[in-house]
């Protein structure tokens, strides 16, 4: 089969379906898509709230809990002891399907009736670590989100096999670390980004096997160096004693001195390792993977983000989780052995042929537009039927999705083989990772039919200003703890600011024992500035800058930065 042009129904811009595409909508049996990937992607995202928490009652128990989803939600949600336990049925909302009206209609009605969980973890793995969302195996964390077996870690989202840091985004295997973004393998790096295998390092940017830098940018297997010059072992310690890297103000003109040095040195097209025919960003062990961003170990992939935990094959439009998932397509959040799903979310068991449904935990397997289900099969809106009446009742409810298409508010049709509408989301807009990766004004979310969460009145009081906060770590004590600290932002930016934020006593803790200044944005705006290190999910075409080969790269043609293909890159650099 040819390429085929497509205009997408959302954006109206025009996007290319690949032979191999069209080969594997065949092999899964679903046509082809009506979005292009930009927008399927973006709604895919609308339904993902990872960070924004809140306290509200158990609607079971009565008990009080946090979660993210806000106090009035038009469907119930009860704490997770309660979800997980027997005292519910998701069986008992189960209702007949209505051939009188869109399918898509049906199954959010279903949505708002069944009970959802508070929060999305392995409750029984989660020790002392309750504000944390998408997340198993964490021991003492705190506002952790999309983690997973770690300990004593705070503020960080995709972080994995870690212990004892904060401010983390995207991490694996490290310890003692802070304020950095991309690292695996590190000990006691701060501020810094695209790391492996290294440690003491400040400053730092794209450095593997190095230890004792500063400052510094493509380095390899290199100790004692600061802002790419070497120094001897004495001098470098005499030298980094020199810094005062207690303070704020040299906090801030080191981070300066070291992005500019970053941007008069080349960037390698793609940041990965490990990978054999892939195009993207963010991609190591991978193979036959296109168009995706921050893969590990995935095979015969195409659109896919954020696969925190591997393998994963034969995927199109599946973001986030992985780990042994396979034929999955247009899902979210689920893994751990899921098999030929599609249009699923939070889906964490081994469940398999699946369609339209969310919020399975356990085992199952033939369902069609269920929620909550518990270890069953041949479902349908949560009603039981034989296999006999699934298989033959089935067919006919995807031949109705087509004939009877759900319009959503921008008129866009939704028929089978397309995920949920953004608008059916229980978020909203800027909740979710949709704003963190397709960052939109409310007027613009308004514009386009999605819901927007006004910033909440608070009823606190700031007692310490940004300004007034101790110049020097030296000079804060365990005072700063009590404090309610304004965030520097004062809620003035798009990035869910808090406008005020504390220092817990273990956080302070930390910034004693390391030597750093305390922080001046609330943990939100924190993680926004951690986002913005790092590359967007478009791919650009455009030519190396030593040799002019023509590249596919996240780097936007008219930015300023040096680009180099790979094999100017290892000639340089490595």
């Amino acid at each position: 089969m040819k390429s085929e042009t497509k205009s997408c129904q959302n954006c109206k811009t025009s996007f290319v379906i690949a032979p191999e595409d069209f080969d594997f909508y065949a092999k899964i049996q679903v046509p082809p898509p009506t979005f292009c990937p930009d927008c399927r992607m973006m709604r895919r995202l609308s339904f993902m709230n990872e960070r924004t928490l809140y306290k509200r009652t158990c609607d079971l128990c009565g008990t009080s809990m946090i979660s993210n989803f806000a106090p009035g939600t038009p469907f119930p949600v009860y704490c997770n002891p309660c979800w997980s336990s027997d005292k519910w049925d998701p069986m008992s909302y189960g209702v007949d399907v209505d051939f009188s009206k869109p399918f898509f209609l049906q199954m959010k009605e279903l949505h708002e009736r069944v009970p959802w969980q508070a929060l999305h973890t392995v409750h029984s793995s989660m020790i002392n670590s309750e504000y944390a969302h998408n997340a198993s195996y964490l021991k003492d964390c705190y506002l952790m989100s999309t983690s997973d077996y770690s300990e004593n870690c705070m503020y960080g989202n995709c972080v994995e096999h870690s212990k004892d840091s904060l401010d983390l985004l995207f991490a694996d295997n490290s310890e003692a670390c802070y304020d950095s973004t991309n690292l695996a393998k590190c000990n006691r790096v701060f501020y810094s980004v695209n790391c492996t295998d290294s440690y003491n390092l400040m400053y730092c940017d794209n450095c593997i096997g190095c230890g004792d830098c500063f400052g510094s940018t493509n380095l390899r297997n290199k100790q004692y160096y600061i802002f790419n010059e070497a120094y001897s072992k004495e001098n470098y310690f005499k030298k980094m004693g020199e810094l005062s890297l207690g303070s704020f103000a040299k906090h801030e003109e080191s981070k300066k001195i070291a992005k500019e040095l970053a941007g008069k040195l080349p960037h390698r097209f793609m940041t990965g390792t490990m990978n054999a025919n892939v195009s993207g960003e963010y991609i190591s062990n991978c193979k036959n993977t296109h168009e995706s961003y921050q893969v590990m170990d995935a095979q015969d992939c195409k659109y896919c983000h954020l696969f925190i935990l591997g393998p994963t094959k034969d995927c199109y439009d599946f973001t986030m989780w992985g780990m042994n998932a396979g034929l999955v397509y247009e899902s979210t959040a689920s893994g751990g052995g899921t098999a030929n799903c599609k249009f699923v979310s939070e889906v964490w068991t081994e469940a398999h042929d699946l369609e339209y449904c969310f919020n399975l935990l356990l085992q199952g397997s033939n369902l069609f537009g269920c929620n909550g289900i518990k270890q069953k099969e041949y479902c349908i809106l949560n009603k039981q039927y034989s296999k006999e009446e699934y298989l033959e009742l089935v067919p006919k409810i995807k031949e109705h999705m087509m004939a009877v298409p759900y319009i959503d508010k921008q008129g866009n049709e939704y028929k089978y083989g397309e995920f949920f509408p953004p608008e059916f989301s229980p978020f909203a807009y800027n909740e979710t990772l949709a704003q963190e990766y397709f960052l939109i004004t409310a007027e613009e979310a308004t514009g386009k039919g999605l819901r927007w969460k006004e910033r909440e009145q608070r009823d606190y009081q700031i007692t310490l200003k940004s300004a007034d906060i101790p110049e020097n770590i030296s000079e804060a004590d365990e005072t700063i703890t009590k404090q309610i600290i304004q965030c520097q932002h004062e809620g003035k930016c798009n990035h869910q600011c808090s406008e005020a934020f504390r220092v817990i006593p273990k956080e302070l803790e930390f910034y004693k024992k390391q030597n750093l200044p305390l922080p001046r944005l609330c943990p939100n705006c924190r993680h926004y500035e951690r986002l913005s290190q790092r590359q967007g999910f478009k791919l650009f075409k455009r030519t190396c800058a030593k040799c002019s080969k023509e590249i596919q790269t996240s780097y936007a043609p008219d930015r300023p930065d040096i680009v180099y293909c790979e094999s100017c890159f290892q000639q340089e650099v490595v």
